[in-house]
């Protein structure tokens, strides 16, 4: 991870970058054609329907460190669910959460399980039906779904049509790097680093939602609970930029798919998946991707 870390701030943008946009998509397809032959090929990509990627999760809380379980599944053209279980209190809380997009439905759930006494886990309530929260958390799932199918498969979901635009050259210590302006509805937004040797997706970068969870200590003799934070009771979302870097890559069914991808925001390293498993086509269950009653 440190040595992706050092790409990102050591990266001297050449951004060759408005003359280079007269090639423009040409470009831009000739380098995402590169990266799909690094990948696998467009025979066996174009057959990817389905991803399941499980495995550990790391997060970084305050000043803390704490670690789970993480579960993608990826249903193309346009479901998405990420599910993780993590312990933020130690062996003492389980905290459950489920969200992502199937069509034009919100996937949100949250549960604890073994909350001690004296601490309430405050969760985030799923947005009131037709409330800009809930199309606010469409958009977010949908664009979610649309930087993992672009960083893994080198492809835009056809749920969510792309515009990709070749932007100029970047360099590190560590190497150079093509990057291409992927950009789409909604204001989507994001930069894609292939590396120049192996073309293989290096990172993703970003303006999106910082994640967060709140804890506060119960001063009561009332049983602990676990609640659930209705909208508009704490401060707006905050945008930061974010980076998502990609490597460990193995294949899987033809296809070479990275088994490590990291997070970081505004710099700081944030989020560690360590996939130990990837699946492609799974046959998923029927209630997979099913809005929660």
């Amino acid at each position: 991870m440190q040595r992706f870390l050092a790409f990102l701030f050591s990266v001297a943008m050449t951004l060759g970058g408005y003359a280079a946009r007269l090639d423009g998509d040409s470009k831009a397809a000739e380098l995402l054609a590169q990266a799909r032959a690094a990948l696998g090929g467009d025979s066996k990509l174009s057959k990817v329907q389905g991803l399941s990627c499980s495995g550990t999760l790391q997060r970084a809380l305050g000043d803390r460190q704490i670690t789970g379980e993480l579960t993608l599944s990826l249903q193309l053209p346009d479901k998405f669910l990420r599910s993780d279980s993590v312990s933020p209190m130690g062996d003492a809380a389980l905290v459950v959460t489920d969200q992502g997009v199937n069509g034009d439905k919100v996937l949100r759930n949250a549960r604890t399980l073994n909350t001690p006494p004296g601490a309430v886990m405050r969760l985030p309530s799923a947005p009131e039906h037709g409330s800009e929260a809930e199309a606010q958390l469409l958009r977010n799932s949908r664009a979610e779904l649309a930087r993992l199918t672009v960083a893994m498969l080198m492809t835009a979901p056809a749920s969510m049509p792309l515009e990709f635009v070749y932007a100029g050259e970047a360099e590190s210590p560590d190497g150079k790097a093509d990057v291409i302006d992927v950009k789409g509805p909604n204001s989507f937004g994001a930069k894609l680093f292939l590396d120049k040797s192996s073309h293989r997706p290096l990172m993703l970068t970003y303006r999106g939602i910082a994640p967060r969870m709140v804890m506060q200590t119960q001063r009561s003799d009332a049983p602990p609970a676990a609640t659930r934070v209705e909208p508009g009771s704490m401060p707006p979302p905050e945008q930061v930029d974010i980076t998502m870097f990609l490597d460990d890559y193995r294949t899987v069914d033809g296809v070479l798919l990275p088994h490590h991808i990291t997070r970081s925001i505004d710099g700081k390293s944030n989020e560690e998946w360590t996939f130990k498993t990837v699946k492609v086509n799974p046959a998923f269950k029927a209630d997979t991707f099913a809005p929660v009653k």
